[in-house]
């Protein structure tokens, strides 16, 4: 198995309360900004903690598949804990709960990190081609963390330099924030290297800060240069797995489709401070999960509406859900006519599961991946389509259909055949990957009422969504401590 890096927290600096000199005794071997970097060992410890910012509840460890893919209408929530399920329909009774404060307050996290080392590491004497890469990966994290919070929130405060606790951000503008997204990792791309090796495997490369650019072009529908930064990433010496399903399996981690994934461990990494992703465990199956996600009907119809050029499902259904399938499927070494037997037309999040043990673990050390070759190959083919038409963007999509034996595309549809043609495909293949709900914000889905009435045949929760709620409220707490931020409208 492929070795993942394992961030140690690096202690923030801190400012001394000022108070009578006769009783101030300083500890000596405490950090300071002053004492902590000094060497490259210390870039590389401070570049790692902002690795470790990934693995939060609120990053990649737990809530954003509720964020991205249960607010959408892949997904949905029955848990018996009211807030959780209410949160899945953008219904918050107090913009404090634990899933949106959480978000809100681990990407803040993770870019405090990543600020201190943008802002110390160019002074540390030292090897010149690796202190910039190390700023790079910083530089990317924040990125990444600006890149969820903007789709996620709307306008949020911009933070570029590590804070004082008098510090209050004021409120960046869209423009403001995807300008940083964008300067971040032109930055990054620049001075990251192609790959790693070794025990540096899993860490930011210049196609991931590509692929990344493209994805910030796209989301603001600036389809020209999301197709330029697309093409290089498909340039770039990815290669499709044979089998969709080894994406997501621990053994497969780090494989030649990767373009980034979040590094987690299982329970022995606990001990040294890195952990593992519980997404699974709270959205998985009932009885080895908790099941507080479950994908809708709507969605298993269209993962079962293909089937292979030899007539058999299209294998991504199977990767991607448990379901009674004809002829027996098993959930964790059980039956599922066994295991589920009242509730056989239930269906259960697979991708990202431990499913071949007997138990899911609360610390699943398969990685999260944030982005692929197959998810590039469709944002591609979609940014192609829109701005050169079908012709340009059908062989990409048709890469995606042949590793999953589906016959190629044909080659009459117009442009509004291949956007509907590429929306089924990305759902097939990017279920739980966090990517519907961006694809519904830049195509108009969350806030054309005509189309909301669409996404209400597909989920019962959108009953309930109104166009304010594509984005989520600020937590109360940071607008109480912070009068430079203002509430989200509607909220």
């Amino acid at each position: 198995m492929t070795k993942k890096i394992r961030g140690i927290p690096v202690l923030a600096a801190a400012l001394l309360l000022a108070g009578c000199a006769d009783l101030t005794i300083e500890d000596p071997n405490r950090q300071t900004v002053e004492t902590f970097w000094q060497d490259e060992q210390d870039a590389l410890l401070g570049v790692n903690a902002a690795y470790r910012g990934l693995q939060e509840n609120g990053t990649y460890g737990r809530w954003l598949q509720f964020a991205y893919d249960l607010r959408s209408d892949i997904g949905y929530s029955r848990s018996p804990w009211g807030d959780l399920a209410n949160f899945t329909k953008s219904v918050l009774g107090g913009y404090d709960f634990e899933v949106n404060r959480e978000i809100w307050q681990h990407h803040y996290q993770a870019i405090f990190r990543a600020n201190q080392v943008i802002a110390y590491v160019p002074d540390i004497e030292m090897n010149a081609a690796t202190r910039d890469r190390i700023v790079g990966e910083a530089r990317f994290i924040r990125a990444l963390m600006y890149f969820n919070l903007v789709n996620l929130y709307g306008g949020v405060p911009l933070v570029t330099a590590p804070p004082v606790p008098t510090d209050r951000p004021a409120e960046g503008t869209m423009e403001e924030i995807w300008a940083l997204i964008e300067s971040d990792l032109t930055a990054a791309r620049a001075v990251l290297p192609a790959s790693y090796g070794g025990a540096d495997v899993g860490r930011a490369t210049r196609g991931a800060a590509t692929g990344l650019l493209g994805r910030a072009h796209l989301q603001q529908r600036e389809w020209g240069s999301a197709s330029q930064m697309f093409a290089e990433v498909i340039g770039g010496g990815y290669t499709l797995l044979p089998n969709y399903g080894d994406n997501f399996i621990q053994s497969q981690d780090n494989n030649a489709e990767t373009v980034f994934e979040v590094q987690f461990g299982g329970p022995e990494v606990l001990a040294a401070g890195s952990r593992g992703q519980n997404v699974i465990k709270m959205m998985g199956p009932c009885d080895v999960g908790f099941c507080d996600g479950e994908p809708t009907s709507w969605y298993y119809g269209v993962l079962a509406a293909e089937t292979t050029t030899g007539g058999q499902p299209d294998p991504r259904l199977d990767a991607t859900l448990f379901y009674n399938r004809p002829g027996g499927m098993d959930v964790y070494g059980t039956p599922f006519a066994t295991r589920y037997a009242s509730r056989l037309g239930d269906r259960f999040w697979k991708k990202f599961g431990e499913h071949y043990k007997t138990a899911q673990d609360w610390d699943n050390p398969i990685n999260i991946k944030v982005m692929r070759l197959g998810g590039i190959l469709l944002l591609h083919a979609e940014a192609l389509n829109e701005a050169s038409g079908p012709a340009a963007a059908r062989p990409f999509v048709d890469q995606v259909r042949a590793r999953a034996r589906l016959a190629p595309l044909p080659g009459t549809l117009t442009q509004a055949q291949m956007r509907e043609a590429i929306e089924m495909e990305q759902l097939r293949e990017l279920g739980l990957e966090n990517e519907r709900f961006l694809y519904l914000k830049r195509h108009g889905w969350l806030t054309d009422p005509a189309r909301i009435a669409i996404l209400r045949t597909h989920d019962p929760d959108f009953n309930v969504f109104e166009p304010h709620r594509a984005v989520l409220p600020i937590p109360t707490t940071e607008i109480l401590l912070n009068p430079n931020v203002s509430q989200n409208e509607g909220w």
